[in-house]
Parts: C-alpha cells; structure tokens; sequence
C-alpha cells in the first residue's frame, strides 16, 4: 500500500520522506531498523463493517508542536480523536488506521511513540494514545490486544481523503491471504506433529502408524490439507503477479507455470478467490486441528511447555482464523458481490478459461502433461463448475446469499480439484495422483461416483 502511494508524483516532499522512512523499516530485515504495525479499523460500533467509523480526523497543519516521531520523522498535520475497540500489535511501532474526515472514511498512517522536547532533554511518550485494557483472548495470546482511546493523535493521510475503505482492500485482501497461510501452516505443523507420535507410541503390541483405522483417519486428513494448501499457494501465486507489470512472465523457478493464466484473467481470480480461500481454510484448519489433538490422545489436549506437542495451543489460536478480516458468512458475501457485480461476466470467463487450460485434453501446454489415469477425475471437476456455473447465474440473489457457504465451498472444490489433478499430472507421481483420486470421490455422492 505505502509501496503504490510513493509512486504518486503528487505526494508532497515532506510527506513522502517520512512515507519512504516507513516503508524501508516495515521491509527491512536488519532487527535494529525493522518496524512491526499495526492494523486498527475495529469499532464498538461495526465491527468488521468500517463504513461506521466514529474516530474522527481534523486537519490541523498550524500546530507548532515541537514533537517528532521517534526516529526524527515529523508527525502529520491531521488530529486524531476516537475509539478503537479492537487492536492488535500495540507493540508495534506504527499503525494504519481508518479515521473519519469532513469527504469521508479516510486512511491515516501514525507512528505509535513521539518525543518532546523538555528543558535539557528530550522524552518518549505515546502519540496521543491511551490503551484502555488488554483482551483476554482464547488464543494468540503472543500477540498483544487492546482497547485503544486516541487523543490528539498525530498522523498523516495515506491517498485520496474519503477513500479509506476503499485503499484499505488492499491491506485486506493481503491480510485474508495471510489468515489462509496461517491456517495451513498450523495445520500442517498439528499433521506433522500426529504423524510423529504415530510412529513411536504403542497401544498394545502395535504402534498407531500400524493401526489400520488409524492410518486410514490421517491419510484422509493428509488429503484434505493437500487440497487445502494447493488452493492458497495457486492464491498467493496469483497476487504475486498482480504486483507485477503486464509484461512480467508467468514463470516459476522451474520454468513456464502450467496453472497461472494471463494478468487480467489473474486479476478477476484473484479477486474471487481471496474471500473463498480465507474462508474455508480457517474452518477447515480447526476441524483439522482438532482431529489432530485427537490422534495424540490426552497429551494433544495438554496446554504443553514444549512445542514439540502443543496442538492445543495450535487449536486455540486457529479458532480467530474464521473471525480475523471478516466472518466466514462475509466471505460468501464478498464472492457472491464479485460473481454478480459489474465485473462477473469477466470473473466467469476466467474461470471458463482457467479451467479449460488445466482439464480440457487439448489445451496447449498442459495438454502435454495429461495421462489417462485421471480423465474420470477431471470430467468430475468440469461437471462441478457446469453445475455450479448455472447456479451462479441463474438462482435468485437471496438464494444464492442464503447459501453463501455451499456455493463457496463448492467453487472452493471445484479450483482445488482442478488444482490437485494438474499437479498429479505435471509428473506422474503416483501419490499425488492417489490424492488427486481420493480427494474427487470423497467429495463426489456415492450415487454419482
């Protein structure tokens, strides 16, 4: 976000320095110079809903505080006065913020300490902020919460005054990309932490990874996460490359990419598949989680000092994933406004073309890559979207609202399924073509496997 808005040949001198100071902390990899942030858009009133914003903003470029940023920086013209009801890392040493101005909900950037200058010396307090009480969280617990009162917050504007929401979809959208990371990353760790117990504990004479019934459960939910993680990679390659010019290749460290298409086709993807891969990675994450702590008996459900065993830990910190940058039924809100919004002919045509690159038999690069073993698999696939395509055009808009979460987990199978099918196909390994195969019959009814 701060990357695109210094590009703006508008953006004052002063301005952009402390801009440009900002954005080479928050990337730099040196401990003595990084900077964490903070995210504060959360209110009493809307919840995850920031059109009600209460915290108001005032310019006010005549103040002649002798005050800075802690680092030197100068503190912004605009004063800020509110309440924000949920914000995290107030550790951290700046934040972005949504605050309301005479045009509208605006964007603020604002250090989180300021100095002052005493008689002989110069002190550090906190720029015009007053933590009211931490949260008490179910889980990340590492990461500090508060309530957080603004008085006299200095700060500067971050774009066009009155466009806040709208500037801060990008932290947004990045964030839920983030959260689905997240979700497969405690989930592989509860996996490979089940996995690891397996082998070694014994019931009886046998060990679990010896047991039948036991194997069969984690084979399923190894399948599950296979299927979980292709869908967030395929959605971080895709940012990826929304960030690039239009004549940036499509390639990957291996050569040409067999399932990322054209830029604009990218673009619309990406736009869809955000809110679909944030939401059913965070509920699929604490389902997987749970089966984990399971699998280890009575020392998953432990609170452990080490690491090595703490899925409740895992568990417990999962359990914001479906919460964090919005509920699972906004998510399903969020697709069903870009699949009938202006854009959702050009989103369809995507996906049609998306799909037919990676699972029709005569579709350019791919096509070379295509065995017979998985051709039932892939009609199933394309079955799916016929069906659901329908549906996403010809249902009524309260029905098709009504059933947000299954038309999102439906779309969710249909790229996951597309997704683990080409990744068999790429090399003929045959366990990833078990997978690929497992996973489409557990998701196809028995009547039309």
């Amino acid at each position: 976000m701060l990357q695109k808005y210094l590009t703006e040949e508008s953006l004052p001198d002063e301005q952009r320095q402390v801009l440009t100071s900002a954005y080479h902390r928050l990337v730099s990899r040196n401990p003595t110079e990084a900077w964490t942030t903070g995210q504060w858009m959360t209110e009493r009133p809307g919840g995850s809903d920031v059109s009600n914003t209460e915290t108001l903003a005032t310019y006010v470029p005549e103040d002649t505080t002798t005050a800075t940023g802690v680092e030197g920086s100068k503190l912004g013209p605009w004063q800020i006065n509110g309440f924000k009801w949920f914000s995290s890392a107030t550790d951290s040493q700046m934040t972005v913020l949504l605050a309301r101005t005479p045009r509208g909900v605006s964007l603020f950037y604002a250090p989180m300490r300021r100095t002052i200058q005493e008689e002989s010396h110069r002190e550090s307090e906190l720029n015009g902020i007053a933590l009211q009480r931490m949260k008490n969280k179910l889980g990340t617990r590492a990461l500090p919460t508060a309530e957080v009162e603004l008085k006299g917050m200095r700060a500067w504007l971050v774009g066009e005054e009155g466009r806040g929401t709208k500037q801060i979809a990008a932290i947004l959208n990045i964030a839920r990309i983030h959260n689905a990371m997240s979700a497969v990353g405690f989930w592989g760790r509860g996996l490979g932490i089940s996995r690891a117990f397996a082998k070694v504990r014994q019931v009886g004479k046998k060990r679990l990874c010896d047991i039948p019934a036991h194997i069969k459960t984690m084979a399923k939910a190894h399948v599950e996460y296979r299927a979980n993680l292709h869908i967030t990679a395929f959605v971080v390659a895709l940012q990826g490359l929304s960030e690039q010019s239009s004549n940036s290749p499509r390639k990957t460290a291996t050569g040409e990419s067999h399932v990322i298409p054209p830029l604009e086709d990218a673009n619309h993807l990406l736009r869809l598949l955000t809110p679909v891969v944030k939401g059913l990675t965070s509920k699929a994450a604490i389902t997987g989680l749970q089966e984990c702590m399971e699998s280890i008996g009575g020392v998953g459900y432990l609170e452990n000092d080490e690491p090595n065993f703490n899925i409740a830990r895992l568990y417990r910190d999962a359990n914001v994933l479906p919460i964090w940058e919005g509920t699972t039924d906004m998510m399903a809100e969020d697709m069903y406004r870009v699949v009938r919004g202006k854009a959702g002919k050009k989103v369809m045509g995507a996906i049609d073309r998306w799909l037919d690159m990676m699972l029709l038999p005569a579709s350019g690069a791919v096509a070379q890559l295509r065995g017979p073993q998985l051709r039932n698999e892939e009609n199933t696939v394309l079955r799916w979207w016929r069906e659901l395509r329908n549906d996403f055009v010809d249902i009524e808009a309260d029905e098709f609202r009504a059933r947000g979460r299954e038309m999102m987990e439906r779309l969710g199978d249909v790229v996951s399924g597309a997704l683990l099918i080409t990744d068999a196909n790429r090399d003929g390994d045959s366990i990833a073509t078990k997978i690929a195969s497992n996973w489409t019959k557990s998701k196809t009814p028995t009547s039309l496997a």
